[in-house]
């Protein structure tokens, strides 16, 4: 792609990228914390026994654990970003609604032997945390959802933990986060999605600096927000006692994304290797702005900013940036032959006929659906405390949606985490897509010690 940074034409795409980028992008901004302090449990959960293998404990929970099922139906809520500068997000809405379409019309998903019908109502929240809480009250309490699936943002959905664990006791599904805080066993009925724990991109950036470039000199950007700080504290750990070091960082307002300062700034490190935990419009800058200085270091890019979009708008300092992904990119003609490919494209084409089938956010959407299904079709019983705890002891979960060939998702009382297994990627500029490097990371149950007790805790 070409630099589209000047012109009417590059303002238009900027303000589009802050809607179309790939979903990790709102699991990262606005990621401070809203919803009070905790410590951990020593028993995952609150179980009801010390050494229960049981993580979520019926006997807190005061409400109908049966809400929102009626007859052959299951009535599911989100909130996510419809108006406003971030509406093009509603291809999240496309993805989900066209996955559940599909299935619906083959009968449903099956519980215990019966099938039920998916009914998802979706309210807008413009991606405002206070209007967050206000949908969530309203789906609870007077939509009468069984549950609430894929709420999309950290900051959004720490503002609502109170609302949906003990006494609730209401299922806060597949959070469009990676953010370690899904990890305090404080809130049991909260559990993220397959999108890759921030941790866990640095751990893999590491094992890679360490066999191709073990003497780095690191230079770091990061939001001055828990989301940066989960890159920032990680790295920092983990380069402790190597030969790799951070010879300079700089933090940047994440509530904006005016970085070309501090970029310039630690070009003048001279550092060979650059590690950008930014998300939105702060990713394009900062490759732009390490471009325009003359600065050609290594980057490792928050996997927040995976997007066609985004890496467009980076230009020619977008060439060769690492990042990960946990799902098969749809906009890859290496995956076209893949049948969940063709079956993802062929059916949103049917359901969802406006939306762009190669875009990386409605793909998400889709896989996070498909995961939905399988996490109530594993369920024992159709009731919120079963389902959770089903949601909280999977077992090498594959084939799910676009998920990548070979990957394995688990949780268990011990590992609260799914998208611990991804791939390390590549963009090329010319090709227009990223491309693998190396074989599947696998960090299952891995999590929990990498990430910054602070933020896991809090």
């Amino acid at each position: 792609m070409t630099d589209v940074r000047r012109g009417a034409g590059a303002r238009r795409l900027r303000a589009a990228a802050l809607g179309v980028a790939f979903v990790l992008v709102v699991a990262a901004c606005g990621s401070g914390r809203s919803a009070p302090t905790s410590t951990a449990n020593t028993t995952p959960g609150g179980s009801s026994t010390p050494g229960s293998s049981t993580v979520v404990d019926a006997s807190q929970c005061t409400s109908n654990l049966t809400q929102g099922v009626t007859g052959d139906t299951i009535k599911i809520g989100t909130s996510l970003p419809l108006s406003g500068t971030y509406s093009p997000f509603n291809a999240i809405l496309k993805g989900e609604s066209s996955y559940f379409s599909y299935v619906n019309a083959l009968g449903g998903v099956t519980v215990a032997g019966k099938k039920y019908k998916i009914q998802l109502v979706s309210k807008d929240d413009a991606y405002d945390a206070a209007r967050t809480s206000s949908n969530v009250d309203t789906l609870i309490n007077s939509d009468k959802v069984f549950g609430l699936f894929n709420v999309v943002g950290t900051k959004n959905n720490l503002g609502i933990r109170e609302s949906v664990t003990y006494p609730n006791c209401v299922p806060d599904l597949v959070i469009a986060s990676g953010a370690v805080q899904w990890g305090n066993t404080q809130y049991p009925f909260m559990l993220g999605s397959e999108l890759v724990p921030y941790p866990d991109e640095m751990q893999v950036f590491v094992d890679y600096l360490k066999k191709n470039k073990p003497n780095a000199k690191i230079a770091l950007l990061y939001a001055n927000d828990d989301f940066g700080q989960s890159y920032r504290d990680t790295l920092k750990d983990l380069v402790n006692n190597t030969s790799l070091a951070i010879v300079k960082e700089a933090s940047y307002n994440a509530e904006g994304s005016d970085v070309k300062a501090q970029v310039t700034s630690l070009a003048a490190s001279k550092a060979d290797t650059f590690v950008l935990g930014g998300t939105l419009l702060a990713c394009p800058n900062a490759l732009n702005a390490a471009h325009d200085a003359g600065w050609k270091p290594l980057i490792y890019m928050s996997g927040t900013c995976v997007s066609k979009l985004l890496f467009g708008l980076g230009g020619d300092g977008a060439d060769g940036v690492l990042s990960v992904t946990p799902l098969m990119d749809p906009g890859d003609p290496a995956n076209a032959s893949s049948a969940a490919v063709q079956l993802y494209k062929n059916q949103v084409k049917k359901y969802a006929p406006d939306a762009d089938t190669a875009d990386g956010i409605v793909a998400y959407g889709w896989s996070t659906a498909a995961l939905l299904q399988k996490i109530l079709e594993s369920s024992p019983k159709l009731d919120r405390v079963s389902v959770m705890e089903t949601a909280r002891t999977l077992k090498d979960v594959s084939g799910v949606g676009l998920q990548l060939p070979g990957s394995k998702w688990n949780t268990n009382k011990d590992d609260w985490f799914i998208g611990e297994t991804f791939q390390l990627v590549k963009y090329n500029k010319a090709a227009g897509h990223t491309e693998k490097i190396g074989s599947l990371t696998d960090l299952d149950g891995k999590t929990a010690s990498l990430a910054p007790k602070s933020l896991l805790n809090s």
